[in-house]
């Protein structure tokens, strides 16, 4: 009887010995937030409006860094000389005088429009009721309509319809090729009469 009763009392002791394993809900619940701004922000769910403000926030972010790195790179671009030429609307010729105050961007603002030529907004032709194909001789008509390299000028700078651009385009083109006007430059003519204006000898 005391045997079986000693008996018992080590297999107490024994199983009270032996650590239990912990609860799994216990060990998987996550460290509680510290402040109390924490807790309630856990506390609260996140809104579609929260959603939207931080993309909006992202999204500016990402703009502001690709502006920046945009504006490093061109910092770093090196620049050609044509480049600075284009950005020059003064053409110097040889002998011109100028001064550092010419190459400033408010003295090339005053070229460039200098250099913008109103384009006639009225069929020329048609006003004078003319043919140019019947006035292929006259050099001085035909020199209006073609560019100082002898090319002839696009309709978006002659204004005129296109039955009257083929027309003088094909009045030009029988002018070369009779021999009455040069296909790579100017009417010797019409140099002439500039060099004279200018002040200059006569060629």
């Amino acid at each position: 009887m005391q045997a079986s009763r000693n008996q018992a009392t080590a297999q107490q002791q024994s199983a009270s010995s032996i650590p239990r394993p912990a609860h799994p809900a216990s060990a998987a619940a996550p460290p509680s937030p510290d402040s109390p701004a924490e807790r309630a922000a856990a506390a609260t769910p996140r809104t579609s409006h929260d959603i939207m403000h931080d993309a909006i926030k992202e999204s500016a972010a990402n703009q502001k860094q690709r502006t920046e790195s945009e504006r490093l790179a061109e910092m770093e671009r090196t620049y050609s000389r044509q480049d600075m030429e284009r950005q020059v609307t003064r053409r110097f010729k040889a002998g011109d005088v100028y001064a550092p105050h010419d190459l400033t961007g408010v003295e090339m603002a005053k070229w460039k429009k200098l250099r913008r030529k109103g384009r006639p907004t009225h069929d020329v032709v048609d006003q004078l009721g003319i043919n140019p194909i019947h006035h292929y001789k006259n050099f001085s008509i035909m020199s209006e309509y073609m560019t100082d390299m002898g090319r002839i000028k696009h309709r978006r700078e002659t204004s005129l319809r296109p039955v009257n651009q083929r027309r003088m385009a094909k009045a030009i083109r029988r002018a070369i090729g009779v021999g009455l006007m040069p296909g790579v430059h100017r009417h010797p003519e019409i140099l002439k009469m500039e060099m004279r204006e200018r002040g200059g000898r006569s060629i």
